[in-house]
């Protein structure tokens, strides 16, 4: 009988033999382990006064999140000021502190769960606001991934969260976007090629981890320089965001391949 390969990650020094923990960090250290994908990942660490201070000093933006959940809830922007001060945003709200010391004990009164602090990337824009793209990646058993759906979702005024509900954002076509969006790096075409191609790769070695999984929903990023990141991967994403679309066809696609196991 041939022995099933296992997939082994280093979690905080510690290695997981096939427990499919679902946690943010798990997917961002699966996700690290390829090479190939490393430099697409904001850097990402558990929270602690240690991890935060670190951040605060090699990045101008730390995001703090919940290390589980969805739909953007909990999630802060600290922002870096220079001279000691910080901007803290959550939703549209807005405070400023004048040390790091602050800033963390601000934090931890906020906090009442299991936390990260990521590097902040500086999304690109439409018309000021910040968007993020889902981008939907599908297999039938025993077949190679495909991408199924690509969409913008924009934040709403002033948020700093792509969240629909949550922010009053809107959805748009991928291209759409980046045709209206403050990107100068790169153009269109070059972004989606990319998207697609780093989407797939993420795909691949998410399912080494999570060997039965069937669909993954990547909310990606591209800054205003066109470089793209994955900022989270989901394994339950919901696809009503496509019925948003005044083009129905990506939605009837990731449907109908669902049906096709």
């Amino acid at each position: 009988m041939k022995k099933q390969k296992t997939f082994h990650i280093s979690i905080g020094g510690m290695t997981s033999l096939g427990k499919k923990s679902e946690s943010k960090l798990t997917k961002y250290y699966v996700l690290r382990a390829s090479s190939t994908l490393s430099g697409a990942l904001p850097r990402t660490r558990p929270f602690s006064k240690r991890a935060l201070y670190d951040f605060l000093d090699r990045y101008s933006k730390v995001i703090a999140k919940p290390a589980a959940g969805s739909g953007g809830a909990g999630v802060i922007l600290v922002t870096g000021l220079g001279r000691s001060k910080y901007r803290i945003q959550r939703g549209a709200k807005r405070k400023t502190k004048h040390s790091k010391k602050s800033t963390y004990k601000y934090l931890r009164k906020k906090i009442n769960s299991r936390y990260l602090v990521q590097r902040g990337i500086s999304l690109a824009r439409v018309s000021g606001s910040l968007f993020d793209v889902r981008v939907m990646v599908q297999r039938k058993s025993g077949q190679p991934w495909v991408v199924t759906g690509m969409l913008a979702k924009v934040a709403g005024r002033g948020y700093i969260i792509t969240n629909i509900k949550r922010s009053g954002g809107k959805v748009l076509p991928l291209s759409t976007a980046l045709h209206r969006s403050n990107i100068r790096g790169a153009s269109p075409a070059a972004v989606i090629a990319r998207m697609r191609q780093v989407a797939l790769l993420a795909a691949q070695r998410l399912s080494r981890y999570y060997t039965s999984q069937r669909v993954f929903g990547l909310d990606m990023g591209v800054d205003a320089k066109g470089r793209v990141w994955i900022i989270e991967a989901n394994l339950r994403p919901d696809i009503s965001l496509f019925l948003k679309l005044a083009d129905k066809s990506m939605y009837r696609t990731i449907v109908a391949y669902r049906r096709r196991r």
